[in-house]
């Protein structure tokens, strides 16, 4: 998959699925279902994908880490692209579906909870909000990141 790095994940909602064939399958019901367009759905598999997410701004260079830094300071569900990115790297899927509108987010988090669907987050402009917790046996994650 390739692609610019995920700076911010704004206006997105993030989850995690556990087999990436579900990922995909999750992503195209959602499509199917009307309730966002295709080009509104990202589904993270692989290394390419681990390194847009780049939940720690190694890959960008200095700058990056230093917006990391700032970002993690500020925002506190910003350790949770790291897990994103440590979830991908563990061979899962992570969906990144864009979506402002409060109703229709709901909609994609219940429909994405039917499908397996966990750790979900909505990322907005101006605050974040968790939607489910983590599920299964967490992911091996320096304890600084951990919640």
């Amino acid at each position: 998959m390739a692609g610019r790095r995920l700076a911010y994940p704004t206006d997105r909602l993030m989850a995690v699925l556990d087999d990436p064939d579900r990922g995909r399958i999750a992503a195209e019901r959602l499509v199917a279902d009307g309730l966002v367009d295709a080009a509104a759905v990202e589904v993270l598999v692989g290394p390419e994908a681990a390194a847009r997410i780049d939940g720690l701004g190694r890959g960008g260079g200095f700058l990056a880490r230093a917006i990391r830094v700032v970002q993690f300071t500020t925002m506190d569900q910003m350790p949770d692209l790291y897990l994103y990115e440590a979830a991908v790297r563990d061979g899962r899927a992570v969906l990144a579906v864009r979506v402002r509108d409060r109703a229709r987010m709901l909609a994609i988090r219940d429909r994405l909870r039917e499908d397996g669907a966990h750790f979900m987050n909505h990322y907005g402009r101006f605050s974040t909000e968790e939607l489910t917790r983590w599920r299964g046996p967490e992911l091996e994650v320096p304890g600084a990141l951990r919640r």
